[in-house]
């Protein structure tokens, strides 16, 4: 999520917190103090500043009709939350999620292309680890989401040791194919609460 959305999120959060107590704001008041707390002096210099954001979001392919397996996967291990669901002719094709700051679709490979691979994917794995990109979580523990991982269902790949940077990762396979790096991040990378 960029930063202009995640302020969004955070004013109508405050809104709604300071309305339960009685204390009546408006939503562009709380995107100021929401501003302010980010560390800039309003909320048009938060947007002028946002302006050249670059985000990237990935789509990870499953085998047709498993995108609410995988969500629940990802939802169980990774802690990601469920923003939003594609539907076609009354069918789940996609499934928006968030994953600390970082957007992720899981969609269903279509069952044409996967018919007809001349076509070009993109496509599902077929084997576990058949894929051309693996994805890195950094997290405060490591040993933990390996744990949540598993217990969701994953397959160890690589167990927990020490990476050749000096912190602590292990490789998973999910269930449905694609490898994820759990990385600890060390006490020098840690975010720092706001």
């Amino acid at each position: 999520m960029n930063t202009i959305n995640r302020a969004k999120v955070m004013a109508k959060a405050l809104r709604k917190a300071l309305a339960e107590k009685q204390v009546e704001v408006s939503h562009s008041v709380c995107l100021e103090l929401i501003a302010q707390q980010l560390g800039y002096s309003d909320w048009n210099v938060l947007c002028a500043a946002c302006s050249s954001e670059i985000t990237v979001a990935a789509t990870i392919f499953v085998e047709h009709g498993r995108q609410q397996e995988a969500a629940n996967f990802y939802e169980a291990a990774f802690g990601a939350v469920q923003t939003k669901a594609h539907t076609q002719d009354g069918q789940k094709i996609a499934i928006e999620l968030q994953i600390g700051e970082v957007a992720i679709s899981v969609s269903g490979s279509n069952p044409k292309r996967e018919a007809e691979p001349w076509r070009g994917g993109p496509f599902f794995p077929k084997e576990r680890g058949a894929v051309s990109t693996t994805f890195q979580l950094e997290v405060s523990d490591a040993d933990a989401y390996l744990s949540r991982a598993v217990i969701a269902g994953a397959a160890v790949r690589d167990e927990l040791q020490v990476s050749a940077g000096g912190g602590l990762a292990a490789t998973i396979f999910d269930p449905m194919g694609h490898i994820w790096s759990i990385c600890q991040r060390s006490s020098g990378t840690a975010k720092r609460a706001a």
